[in-house]
């Protein structure tokens, strides 16, 4: 599919969102029995997998079925890539590899063809275009490189991308968004925080924004109403990663809606069992689309919950109740209990002295906070505030070490942690359930 192929599959694009859930349901089961059947035919891993598992593809004639076949991880794709792993009829000139950003502590080479990349260039459209997005508007990225594909139509005016450094201070960042003058800002919620702080609320009205795009990490409610109140407009989420591009998106009521046309999306639970709406667990993914490096039941090492909730914008999409955090960003309590990273979030974003943070659990278990503080406050009021919190949530069962940093390392796609544990989870009950 090229560029001049758009205007053909745009209107399908549009319109699966709103498809009956039957015709949705047998839409997802037809795109499950292609890609498992391509699978098994050219991926050599699929095929000695299901050989071995004594799985037939045929009998992966609906999404219950998946359950036959064993959890594909990052551990395995790097033990197969890319001979046994990539489609044995792709053809490497109309594909591109690319590299996940190692946020788990694992990069993954990952390949597309072109055609898919555009499906998913359409799909974040979609989302676009939902939420109030105009062609002729600007959209200000703000990351450590530029928007990868220029259009033709951009000559012309129209889908506009303007490109601002990640790796500038946030009050460059905020003159030449000032001097843009997009409609739209896209980027990192972390980043977002940090020009809200910028610029304030007054001129944060003046800029006239139609809405904000946040992805790549977690969103916390107080970040969000920070947004909104600073800058006037609505804060609309994605739920996206190199592997799959859209795995979910919010519409205008900011609800999170699965990509169905896309993926396929479980919550398993530590013994790989399904997990109930609203109950939260291991996040498994499937993708439809991507022949050429199939992705069949992958752990993406997220934890969050479905919902059985109907959206009243219509969709028939199903609904992501919540994405509560990675896996390894849990915390482990001396008695082995979890504690999810928003709890821990919320006892710190809250205070407006505070720039920026990050909590490191030791693998002894205690806790690092490393804190930028705004540059006029006195830091042993912020220390003394976050130690009487952290100690009141733990029960003082943790150690709790508070230290002033002018910067934190936000690595080589600047994506923003703010919590890491390093104490190992093995042998211990799952996050959340």
């Amino acid at each position: 599919m090229r560029y001049l192929d758009h205007l053909y599959h745009w209107p399908v694009i549009r319109r699966n969102q709103w498809r009956k859930p039957d015709e949705l349901a047998a839409m997802q089961a037809r795109a499950l029995r292609r890609l498992i059947a391509h699978a098994y035919a050219k991926v050599p891993y699929y095929h000695d997998l299901f050989d071995s598992s004594g799985v037939v593809p045929g009998q992966i004639a609906a999404l219950d079925d998946l359950r036959s076949l064993p959890i594909l991880t990052k551990d395995i794709i790097l033990a197969n890539y890319p001979d046994r792993i990539i489609a044995s009829d792709v053809d490497w000139t109309e594909c591109s590899a690319r590299m996940t950003s190692g946020s788990s502590g694992k990069k993954l080479d990952v390949v597309l063809d072109h055609s898919v990349a555009a499906l998913y260039r359409l799909m974040q459209l979609r989302q676009l275009i939902d939420v109030g997005y105009k062609p002729w508007d600007k959209i200000a990225y703000v990351r450590f490189s530029p928007p990868v594909t220029n259009i033709m139509l951009q000559k012309v005016n129209l889908f506009r991308r303007f490109f601002v450094p990640l790796e500038w201070e946030p009050e460059r960042q905020a003159i030449e968004i000032f001097r843009i003058r997009p409609q739209v800002i896209n980027a990192y919620p972390s980043v977002l925080y940090l020009l809200a702080k910028t610029i304030g609320k007054d001129d944060g009205a003046l800029l006239g924004l139609k809405f904000l795009l946040s992805n790549s990490e977690l969103l916390t409610a107080h970040v969000r109403e920070y947004l909104e109140d600073v800058f006037q407009c609505k804060v609309y989420d994605d739920y996206s990663c190199l592997e799959f591009s859209a795995i979910a998106f919010e519409c205008r009521m900011q609800n999170l809606h699965v990509a169905a046309d896309n993926v396929i999306v479980e919550v398993l639970d530590d013994d790989g069992r399904r997990l109930p709406p609203g109950v939260p667990g291991r996040i498994v993914v499937t993708s439809l689309n991507n022949y050429s490096m199939p992705y069949i039941r992958y752990e993406i090492g997220d934890v969050g919950a479905l919902s059985d909730k109907a959206c009243p914008c219509g969709r028939s999409f199903p609904l992501l109740e919540a994405i509560v955090g990675r896996c390894d960003d849990f915390l482990v309590m001396p008695s082995g209990e979890f504690i999810d990273p928003q709890t821990v979030v919320f006892q710190i974003e809250t205070i407006p002295e505070v720039k920026e943070f990050r909590v490191v659990q030791q693998e002894d278990q205690s806790l690092v906070v490393s804190i930028v503080p705004e540059r006029t406050v006195e830091f042993r009021k912020i220390r003394e505030e976050i130690g009487v919190k952290l100690n009141v949530l733990f029960n003082d069962a943790l150690r709790v070490d508070v230290i002033e940093t002018r910067a934190l390392d936000r690595g080589p796609t600047g994506k923003h942690r703010s919590i890491v544990s390093r104490t190992s989870h093995q042998g211990r009950a799952g996050p959340g359930f």
